[in-house]
């Protein structure tokens, strides 16, 4: 049985646009999507469904009973919620309130969520986030599919329908809790070898600590793992929990310090590892403006925060 709360209003859009276009070509023309895009919104309603959307005939394309159905309700949804709206000058429209779909690591999301909430900076929007992909294609596939309005991670494979922008790059430092019993105000290279190490996990085709000699330098292939974890957000409060230190970039040294009872220290050996994250949208994404808000948000986030705020 078909479950409306399945449905999301941009693939029934997307619906409308074919029925009105009667081709999926001219629909994706229309959307500025790729017609990859509007066939998998199409294919998405239809799995729902269980049933056929679309027949074709010499004339291109039909719309089912059911689809026709979808539309009449759709329109008739939007209508009910424009109809509702007051949109005298003190009131924001609808458009105002729409939510940017965010996807990114765990730590990234707090990180973002506080610094928007803090400062004042969601500019009516409104943040909605989910889990990110474990890789590249499945993160790009998001993104063109319109599914994820903006990717924060590691740069992704080339493509002329994404945009990137280079967001955070540093150099890294070691995390350690100020509870730790033995590393005070400084990082010994033989804290680095007698102390247990957190191993955030990042799927093989990530690049965020990838750059650099990583692989090369013995201090960092040889470290005494004690725990490794996928999630970031976990990696950073068990080293705050705990004894194990963890190899963190340094653009988030203002954040963590800030919050959580913790220190970074400068690794104690030469390395060029660094960490860069971008962030990622479609180039025909339909809230650039809301995506712009986002960016200039998180380009301020790397500012250093003042010694005494933290």
């Amino acid at each position: 049985m078909m479950n409306s709360k399945e449905f999301d209003l941009n693939s029934l859009l997307i619906l409308k646009a074919v029925i009105e276009c009667k081709s999926v070509t001219a629909a994706a023309k229309k959307m500025a999507m790729s017609p990859s895009s509007v066939t998998y919104a199409i294919n998405k309603i239809r799995k729902m469904t269980s049933n056929p959307i679309f027949t074709r005939s010499k004339n291109g394309i039909t719309p089912t009973t059911l689809a026709l159905e979808l539309n009449k309700r759709y329109t008739k949804a939007i209508a009910m919620i424009n109809s509702g709206l007051d949109f005298n000058d003190n009131a924001k429209s609808l458009e105002e309130y729409r939510s940017v779909t965010v996807s990114t690591y765990t730590i990234l999301e707090l990180w973002f969520s506080l610094f928007t909430y803090e400062n004042n900076r969601r500019d009516g929007l409104s943040l909605n986030f989910v889990k990110h992909p474990a890789s590249g294609e499945k993160r790009l596939s998001q993104l063109r599919n319109h599914e994820v309005d903006l990717d924060i991670g590691g740069l992704l494979p080339n493509d002329t329908s994404i945009i990137s922008k280079k967001l955070f790059s540093s150099r890294f430092k070691v995390l350690v809790s100020k509870n730790h019993p033995t590393i005070k105000d400084t990082l010994t290279h033989a804290d680095w070898e007698r102390n247990e190490h957190i191993r955030w996990i990042l799927p093989p085709d990530e690049t965020i600590i990838q750059a650099g000699d990583a692989n090369q330098v013995e201090e960092l292939y040889n470290r005494k793992v004690g725990l490794s974890t996928g999630n970031a957000l976990n990696a950073i409060m068990m080293c705050t929990m705990s004894d194990y230190i963890m190899l963190t970039p340094e653009y988030m040294e203002g954040f963590l310090t800030k919050y959580l009872p913790v220190r970074l220290f400068e690794l104690p050996f030469e390395t060029t590892m660094t960490s860069t994250v971008y962030a990622h949208f479609h180039r025909s994404a339909r809230r650039k403006d809301f995506i712009g808000t986002c960016i200039n948000a998180l380009s301020k986030m790397g500012d250093p925060i003042p010694e005494d705020s933290r």
